[in-house]
């Protein structure tokens, strides 16, 4: 039983490099840069 949790935190810790949250706030700075980077040019 011990053995068993201990390596489901193990795993539940390297399996996901990002959480669903990490990876949402990844993609609306990733949007927001290309926006400023289009107005750069732009202007």
């Amino acid at each position: 039983m011990a053995k068993e949790k201990d390596g489901k935190k193990k795993s539940d810790k390297t399996a996901p490099l990002k959480t669903a949250k990490e990876k949402r706030e990844d993609k609306a700075t990733k949007r927001k840069d290309k926006e400023s980077e289009s107005r750069n040019t732009a202007t």
